[in-house]
């Protein structure tokens, strides 16, 4: 079999309509071809296959999306599907499957072998042929098995066409209602953002894949089924039907390729991107333009791990938003009902993939749960259970007076871990574990936040008065003109490539810096006023690095140096005035 044969574009609706067939075809073939039937090999050549068969967007398009909020129960089981989807829970059991099974015609004695993998239903024989269990012949491998739900976050402009890929789906196969089937476990508990509209599956990873780690964020190509699963036999739901895709082979998700067709961002393109997303955010932020430069690093913002050290991360407190009028502030699940604060949001889900909103109502922060736990084998999702790169923004302004409890004291405490140290705990009943994350985290608040960030901003007054004018007010969400289309995808690309570059600070840029920290150090000394600390300093080159990738540069230069001192400045001067005027 070649791996490589292109396939025209209407032949891939063979596969999407009977994706087993064409495997069975293909293992027909190469076990005629080669003495080498290894499961393992064939297992390989299959997944190249239906690679080279979807290796662009176009022929992508014909594969539905799997999604159960908006097509339940309409898919078609043995089809082909697409599934974006976080592995909430990796070891949901494996499972051991006889993947090639020797058959024997009972009346000639005529044997044959049948490929049975990426499925769970058994081959149908023709009258006189039966597996023959006992022959040497056939071969078991174990598939790993990973609970996967829509990714937490992910913004409406990341999702895949679903009008085109349902009317794909329909007009090639003639759908009709899939058998009656349900969970077999409390799934509540399974999706990181309570009350929020999801899908989920059963994904069923074959050799030579493995399952993915943990909270990855994966594009799934694979075939669906409704079947059962060994772990809710075993805790006596051995009737209950599952949703299952079985992998013919997943890639890992990179934001920066979800804007491919834009062409290639080049360096000269980065002034104009730089100005056009600059101009965007002071738009967003009431034309404080101080503000919006902070906002944009902390977009470009990520954790970098160097040796124990963590660099790169800024998280951001904007201080100022009002807080929302009595009567909106009822809380809705997660949902956001500050109009201040849900224009912040929805501003920039527009312009990051994953965006997630935590607002620190008491009620909200006494009762869910923010840490993933595992319980009798099963992993509960937590709040902060989110894939790498997403946007968390916590709205302090609807924090009121009460009690926090104790549950409340821990969600906390985990939000500050996640900031400081970039780690989630995963509460295992033997031993938590210390998973590293990289998420952006931005605090809205009215006075300073009750969290530590690397970066305070106080709002300018005019910036606080025109979000003090949204309250109440529908209309003012209409104040912000908005970005067309092509500018729209410009600003993503622009925000996902800088955040990917490769940056080194020059030695002589290291050396300057050193040398201007010691002596600012001991002219503070010599007139008695405060001296800089290490802190502050690492602040300023995190400023710096990142002011230099907004720039399009691969290392530190001077200019963006002095640039970023100059921001520092600018920021701590309006930090002490706007305290001196709050007292």
């Amino acid at each position: 079999m070649a791996s490589s044969t292109q396939v025209a574009p209407e032949l891939a609706l063979e596969y999407v309509h009977s994706p087993l067939r064409v495997i069975h075809k293909l293992y027909d073939e190469h076990a005629s071809e080669t003495d080498d039937s290894s499961v393992n090999n064939f297992g390989k050549l299959a997944q190249e296959h239906f690679q080279t068969v979807f290796a662009n967007s176009d022929s992508l398009k014909h594969i539905p999306v799997y999604d159960q909020a908006k097509v339940p129960n309409e898919l078609k089981s043995g089809s082909l599907v697409r599934f974006r989807c976080m592995v909430q829970d990796p070891s949901y059991g494996e499972e051991l499957h006889l993947t090639v099974a020797r058959v024997l015609n009972t009346e000639t004695g005529e044997t044959q072998q049948k490929f049975s993998q990426f499925t769970d239903i058994e081959h149908t024989l023709s009258d006189g042929w039966e597996v023959d269990y006992g022959s040497a012949h056939n071969v078991f491998t174990e598939k790993e098995v990973a609970y996967c739900v829509s990714i937490p976050g992910q913004s409406a402009w990341t999702q895949l066409d679903q009008k085109d890929n349902l009317e794909s789906a329909m007009e090639a196969m003639s759908l009709t209602g899939a058998a009656d089937g349900s969970h077999g476990a409390d799934v509540s508990v399974k999706y990181p953002i309570p009350g929020t509209a999801y899908s989920a599956a059963l994904v069923k990873f074959y050799a030579p894949n493995t399952a993915p780690k943990v909270s990855s964020a994966i594009d799934v190509i694979g075939i669906y089924e409704l079947g059962r699963n060994a772990k809710a036999q075993d805790s006596g739901n051995e009737d209950k039907l599952w949703p299952c895709i079985h992998a013919i082979y997943y890639s890992e998700l990179q934001p920066q390729n979800l804007n491919s067709m834009l062409p290639e961002l080049q360096i000269n393109d980065y002034p104009s991107r730089h100005h056009m997303c600059l101009s965007h955010l002071t738009s967003v932020l009431g034309g404080d333009d101080l503000a919006a430069q902070y906002l944009l690093l902390h977009l470009l913002s990520k954790t970098v791990r160097v040796q124990d050290a963590k660099v790169g991360k800024l998280s951001l407190n904007l201080i100022g938003i009002p807080t929302s009028d009595q009567e909106q502030t009822a809380q809705t699940g997660f949902n956001l009902t500050n109009p201040a604060s849900k224009w912040i949001s929805d501003a920039i889900s527009q312009l990051v993939p994953y965006n997630v909103s935590i607002p620190f109502d008491l009620k909200l922060l006494n009762k869910s749960t923010f840490l993933p736990s595992a319980e009798d084998g099963d992993l509960q999702a937590g709040a902060l259970q989110l894939v790498q790169g997403t946007e968390v923004i916590c709205d302090e302004t609807c924090l009121s007076n009460g009690t926090l409890e104790e549950r409340g004291v821990r969600n906390l405490h985990a939000v500050q871990t996640a900031i400081i140290d970039q780690q989630v705990t995963y509460l295992y009943p033997f031993q938590p574990i210390e998973m590293p994350t990289n998420l952006r985290f931005l605090v809205l608040s009215t006075g300073k936040s009750i969290l530590h960030n690397d970066c305070d901003v106080y709002l300018s007054s005019s910036a606080k008065q025109f979000f003090k004018s949204m309250q109440g007010s529908p209309s003012a969400e209409q104040q912000l003109r908005p970005l067309d289309p092509m500018h729209t995808e410009q600003l993503r690309q622009y925000l996902e490539c800088a955040r990917h570059m490769e940056f080194s600070i020059p030695q002589p840029v290291s050396d300057l810096i050193s040398n201007e920290y010691a002596q600012a150090r001991r002219a503070a000394h010599k007139e008695g006023k405060k001296m800089m600390t290490q802190e502050e300093l690492a602040l300023t080159i995190t400023v710096a690095r990142l002011v230099s990738i907004s720039k399009g540069e691969v290392e530190l230069s001077l200019t963006s140096w002095n640039e970023a001192v100059e921001l520092e400045r600018c920021r701590r001067e309006r930090n002490v005035q706007a305290k001196g005027s709050s007292n």
